[in-house]
């Protein structure tokens, strides 16, 4: 934005998501701070690149830069440090102050799954230790269900039922 127009939409786009990616991929385990700081300077400069290859079709005609800090794409010379060493001073300021931060986050977010680990993990041991009071045989499967309606099982029994009455009579 310091060169008076921003960086397209699809650069924009695809930073974004390799900077999500590159994140996505270093969450397995906690990051040192070293490790995050150099993280935050590599993806700074890469959109920082990026970004100003874009800006205005990556052309930009500024008085000649210091040796090193222009980039010749097809389009002619892209400077890339536009502010001189405030713009760099400032760039690795807010890149120190933003990997404190994530590494602050980071170590807070790893605490607490790690209480949360130990928590679940001696939830477990004592149901454990509960359920092992218990015989197997507490423990009992309910019981099998017929595949024949309960009125097919009683209807070879219907002779046998007792009605209430005077007896009848045999036929003589």
């Amino acid at each position: 934005m310091s060169t008076g127009t921003g960086p397209s939409l699809p650069v924009t786009a695809v930073g974004f998501l390799l900077t999500c990616r590159v994140g996505w991929g270093v969450t397995a385990r906690q990051v040192s701070p070293a490790r995050l700081v150099g993280l935050v300077l590599a993806i700074q400069v890469c959109l920082h690149v990026a970004f100003a290859m874009s800006a205005s079709g990556g052309a930009h005609h500024y008085p000649p830069p210091a040796a090193g800090a222009a980039l010749v794409s097809g389009h002619g010379r892209v400077e890339l440090l536009h502010g001189g060493l405030p713009m760099i001073a400032g760039h690795v300021l807010a890149a120190l102050f933003l990997a404190g931060w994530l590494a602050t986050g980071e170590r807070l977010l790893w605490r607490a799954a790690r209480g949360a680990a130990s928590v679940a993990r001696r939830a477990a041991r004592r149901l454990r230790r509960r359920t092992a009071a218990f015989p197997p045989s507490a423990f009992r499967p309910p019981p099998a269900v017929s595949p024949h309606p309960p009125a097919a099982r009683l209807l070879p029994l219907r002779h046998a039922i007792a009605r209430r009455g005077p007896p009848r009579t045999a036929q003589v």
